[in-house]
């Protein structure tokens, strides 16, 4: 059980970062170069999936 509610700690942690580097994401920034900026969406995006899979424990989805 305490398995089950680390999953969910970690998951959760995981998507507050995705959702920190999602928020840098701006149309024009002077501080941000584009390139960073689409360097952290996709780091958020990768993010996003590992926290999906550590929240179902690693099992495949079924077709």
């Amino acid at each position: 059980m305490s398995g089950f509610f680390r999953r969910k700690a970690e998951s959760w942690l995981i998507r507050l970062a995705a959702w920190i580097l999602i928020g840098r994401n701006v149309a024009r920034c002077k501080v941000v170069s584009r390139r960073d900026n689409n360097d952290m969406w996709g780091m958020a995006e990768r993010l996003e999936g590992i926290a999906d899979r550590i929240n179902t424990g690693y099992k495949e989805p079924r077709p």
